[in-house]
């Protein structure tokens, strides 16, 4: 099902989908744990994006799931995984205390 992304929040998105109803995509499904900006770089709000309905919810909302990436159409996938890496070696690079040190000698 098709459904376009009404709005990016720092734990997922907020999509509008066909019948009317809006539906919850949790930045966990994508494997991530969240951050405005690593969302922000994925889906952009009036992007229409292919999900599938996980749980029905009360109040006019649902519960949505992007399709896996076997699914997904091959530039989808490649963007998926490579924002995954990016952001993996980015966080390991500032947990790295050498890291750190360099910067601050690169910073004077």
């Amino acid at each position: 099902m098709q459904a376009i992304v009404k709005d990016v929040m720092p734990v997922g998105y907020f999509v509008s989908l066909p019948t009317g109803r809006d539906g919850y995509l949790p930045a966990d499904d994508l494997g991530f744990s969240g951050g405005l900006a690593i969302l922000r770089k994925l889906f952009k709000e009036g992007q229409e994006i292919t999900v599938r309905i996980v749980c029905r919810g009360g109040a006019g909302r649902e519960i949505v799931s992007v399709k896996k990436p076997e699914f997904a159409p091959p530039s989808e996938q490649k963007t998926i995984e490579s924002l995954r890496l990016h952001f993996e070696n980015e966080k390991k690079n500032r947990m790295n205390p050498r890291n750190r040190r360099r910067q601050q000698y690169n910073n004077y």
